[in-house]
């Protein structure tokens, strides 16, 4: 378990909030956090500059299809890279199963994938410029598992108590999009704010 503490300042005496510093440790990654407020609600956006993997790497079609069934919503295609170099895709109500692997000298960027019931193997390859998966001829969105954050308050950066927050955060963040907290400002002092992220 790794626990990185990002560290940040709110001077009530002018007219909007100030970010001075962030504090990142035991990661290989540099995330980036701001802060502003609005209407007495404090919005906190971290953004955890991952770099990208294939393991555990959710994509959702920007397109969607409509179901099998009447009255159902129309849905994305999904498709999960899992570790070992296995892979999941659903379509529609269907699911295929396959593996996947790295290109040589693709810098890490493209795959081939052999998927049961398909006759040809199916490249997939990331876009540097989107940020989306090409697979298949369609685009995906990536999603990662969000760590968890917990944002924490202070009024002499000793004692720090936790922060709820206006409404629950989400299973998973889009890549590489920054993720947002809200809390309503309790405080009529300056005040210190850590976000703790915790990766398991």
């Amino acid at each position: 378990m790794k626990i990185n503490f990002l560290l940040m300042m709110l001077l009530l005496g002018i007219h909007f909030p100030s970010f001075i510093i962030a504090q990142n440790f035991e990661s290989d990654s540099f995330p980036e956090i701001s802060i502003s407020m609005k209407e007495n609600v404090v919005t906190v956006s971290v953004n955890l500059n991952k770099k990208f993997t294939w393991e555990g790497v959710r994509g959702e079609s920007l397109k969607k299809f409509p179901q099998p069934w009447v009255g159902l919503s129309d849905l994305p295609h999904e498709i999960w890279f899992e570790k070992g170099g296995n892979m999941t895709w659903r379509q529609t109500d269907m699911m295929f199963i396959g593996n996947y692997k790295i290109l040589i000298n693709s810098f890490g960027r493209e795959i081939e994938a052999s998927v049961l019931g398909y006759l040809n193997e199916l490249t997939g390859k990331l876009d540097s410029e989107t940020n989306l998966l090409r697979f298949d001829s369609l685009d995906y969105a990536l999603f990662y598992k969000l760590p968890n954050l917990i944002i924490e308050r202070s009024s002499d950066m000793l004692k720090w108590s936790e922060v709820k927050l206006t409404k629950p955060l989400p299973k998973e963040y889009q890549w590489p999009l920054s993720v947002s907290m809200h809390f309503d400002m309790e405080f009529e002092s300056d005040v210190f704010f850590r976000v703790k992220v915790i990766n398991d």
